[in-house]
């Protein structure tokens, strides 16, 4: 993104501050006032090869062992407690991050990913970097209230590796797409939260609602989209057809907002029910036919449409099991869907600009976490597993919906299945006192896909040093298939301070 001089002055000084605490492996403590300012953070590389041949209609081609990714990472943060609370006063404290990004394979990798730099300078130079202030937030806690204002994450979901109710911030799958963590995806905005804790109320202790607005009134966040060539950029053949991309227009209508209420029942099951508007992830696309326009007749039209979502979260320990239950279950109203007939009329013949076709969807996950000893394998340490079972269903569904992304060779849209279902697990433990961390990632679509993940994690205090393998296998026209050709092999290292 461009930011302006005022942008990188503060991120200089946040950066200046890091530099003169020297990269120590501990936070350090700056006395400003009466309360110290916390100065940490980190910096990292990555670098990823890939490990499997470009196929269908991934661009460029990318041959097994070219480097994918030399990604460069750096934030800094910045926390200070203005004043504690008593009974006459409030908490106030800040919250400050600055992130620097930079991926260097456009640069000074192969020269495919070159090649597309010099296609489309002003697009990836604009993409392959980043400074930013990440997060920024002032809390105030007084009583049973809490209030935090400023750009931050908000997660009210109880899913890991697939969101479900977890859709208020958006996420960025340019970096990396489904290989990253859903929590180093997330994409802070700017919005007013709020907490008040209403205490035991009959059966239900700790009893609260939180509310949050995040203003349609300014330009909104969205879930930016990989440019075409870059890595992660879904596979797609390039289009002579210009797209033009339209965020939510600046109206109160278009703000993220919503309300939850969550408790305690029995105390063991924590539940939540949440009923808020968020701003879809993916564009809904339309084709539109304008003869007198400019550039051409036929234009393919990106709108971030926003959406109403209804739901809840239960979670409980389960003795029987010995193992902790998790679910959520979320409507879903009024979704864009794409249906070629509707969407794209042009494609039929039919010379007339395309609408959009929303239907109702319905999605759920029930999990189970379980700990389990496995002495042949760790006679210190138990393993932490982590299952989960997601589906996705369209009450009122049309069997000519598709997902807007074509097969390979024949180009025709991938089918949009009125049930959807996929299983994830995931597995780890620890040996070295914690220090080194085995896991096991996996994502199973039972319509012939799977995603796996094993890595390996070893910390020398500051210094964490990390391997990790990603693979797809199975069809290509299933969602944990799509980057079936994108296998790669990573390192990661990354220094605390």
């Amino acid at each position: 993104m461009k930011v302006g001089k005022g942008t990188f002055g503060v991120l200089n000084f946040l950066l200046s501050l890091a530099l003169l605490q020297g990269l120590a492996h501990a936070a350090s403590y700056f006395h400003l006032g009466e309360n110290p300012l916390e100065v940490k953070g980190k910096v990292q590389a990555r670098l990823s090869w890939r490990t499997d041949r470009s196929e269908g209609f991934t661009f460029p081609t990318v041959a097994r062992g070219n480097m994918v990714q030399e990604r460069n990472l750096g934030l800094v943060e910045l926390n200070q407690t203005l004043s504690k609370q008593t009974e006459t006063t409030a908490e106030v404290k800040y919250h400050l991050v600055g992130r620097f990004l930079y991926d260097g394979i456009y640069d000074y990798g192969p020269k495919a990913f070159q090649e597309v730099r010099n296609s489309n300078k002003a697009e990836i130079d604009d993409f392959k970097k980043d400074a930013d202030v990440w997060e920024a937030y002032v809390d105030y806690t007084k009583g049973k209230g809490f209030l935090r204002i400023g750009r931050q994450n908000l997660s009210w979901g109880e899913t890991d590796i697939f969101r479900l109710l977890d859709r208020i911030n958006p996420l960025d799958d340019t970096f990396g797409g489904s290989f990253e963590d859903l929590d180093d995806r997330r994409i802070p905005i700017w919005m007013v939260r709020g907490t008040y804790n209403l205490g035991n109320v009959g059966p239900v202790s700790s009893l609260s609602i939180e509310g949050f607005w995040n203003p349609g009134l300014g330009s909104q966040k969205v879930s930016p989209m990989a440019p075409f060539g870059t890595p992660f950029a879904f596979p797609m053949p390039a289009s002579a057809v210009p797209t033009r991309v339209h965020k939510p227009e600046k109206t109160f209508e278009s703000s993220r907002m919503g309300a939850r209420l969550q408790g305690v029942l029995g105390d063991n099951f924590n539940f939540s029910l949440a009923q808020y508007q968020t701003i879809i992830d993916s564009p809904a696309a339309i084709v539109t036919f304008d003869p007198a326009a400019a550039g051409g007749p036929v234009f393919q039209d990106l709108f971030y449409k926003t959406e109403w979502v209804t739901g809840g979260s239960v979670n409980f320990f389960e003795p029987h099991v010995e193992g902790v239950i998790r679910s959520e279950v979320a409507m879903f109203w009024n979704e864009p869907v794409f249906i070629p007939q509707v969407n794209a009329p042009v494609l039929f013949g039919d010379f007339r600009t395309g609408d959009i076709p929303k239907k109702n969807v319905l999605r759920y996950m029930v999990g189970l976490d379980k700990n389990f000893w496995i002495r042949a394998l760790n006679e210190r340490s138990m393993f932490n597993v982590f299952f989960q079972y997601f589906a996705e269903y369209y009450p009122s569904y049309d069997d000519r919906m598709k997902i807007a992304l074509p097969k390979f060779p024949t180009g025709e849209f991938m089918k949009q299945v009125r049930y959807d279902q996929k299983i994830t697990m995931i597995a780890f433990t620890s040996y070295m006192e914690g220090t080194l961390t085995p896991q096991l990632a996996l994502a199973y679509d039972p319509r012939g896909a799977l995603m796996f993940i094993p890595s390996l994690e070893k910390s020398f205090d500051p210094w964490v040093f990390k391997v990790a393998y990603y693979g797809v296998t199975g069809k290509d026209d299933v969602s944990v298939g799509i980057l079936r050709d994108r296998d790669q092999a990573s390192f990661t290292v990354t220094r605390l301070f």
